[in-house]
């Protein structure tokens, strides 16, 4: 997603905290979720997060939203503020009030944002496809085949087990084609190869 935060120095480890944090009350509380998009390319491909990434991203699936909504007092236990963003108006097959993504952020004097730094996607099965939006003002729809969220296994990362696409080079291939060449700059609205529609 956009922003000027970056993932390195001690804000790469805030978010490695947060996702070890985060995933650990994930599974806890029987959700299963993959580390996907820029953070799963980062891990797979360097073992690192990417210092020139700005959040980190997670993918559930519809079926556990609700699940997370009623857990997510643990993650603000766990010290951490989550938003809820909901589509504002009918966009492609999503209809106005679906929500869209959680965000989770480090707090700052107990209740306002400091960073926001972890992106939770709900993406839907519509037609044989998990499908989510990115972009609010100009948004983009997306989608990538079933096997990549239904079908998951563990790769570990600083020290921790993190669910990810069984296939996830397939993944990685299939939403960047040459994921093994480091590209810098990205434009994470229409720079993969998951666009579906412009919208």
């Amino acid at each position: 997603m956009a922003g000027s935060l970056k993932l390195e120095g001690h804000i790469a480890e805030i978010a490695k905290k947060m996702l070890k944090d985060v995933t650990i009350i994930l599974e806890e509380s029987k959700i299963d979720y993959v580390l996907e998009a820029g953070t799963l390319l980062g891990i797979v491909r360097e073992n690192r997060l990417l210092p020139w990434d700005n959040d980190l991203d997670v993918t559930i699936t519809r079926k556990f939203e609700k699940k997370l909504l009623k857990i997510r007092w643990k993650i603000w236990l766990a010290g951490y503020r989550t938003r809820i963003r909901k589509y504002k108006r009918d966009v492609g097959p999503f209809k106005k009030g679906t929500v869209r993504i959680i965000k989770v952020q480090i707090r700052k004097f107990l209740f306002f944002k400091r960073y926001s730094l972890l992106d939770i996607f709900v993406k839907e099965n519509i037609a044989g496809e998990y499908n989510w939006t990115v972009s609010e003002k100009k948004p983009v729809l997306k989608s990538v085949p079933l096997k990549f969220y239904d079908e998951i296994t563990k790769f570990k990362f600083d020290n921790k087990e993190y669910l990810v696409p069984k296939d996830y080079k397939g993944y990685l291939e299939y939403c960047y084609g040459d994921w093994k060449t480091p590209v810098k700059k990205w434009n994470f609205r229409t720079g993969d190869n998951c666009v579906k529609e412009i919208l």
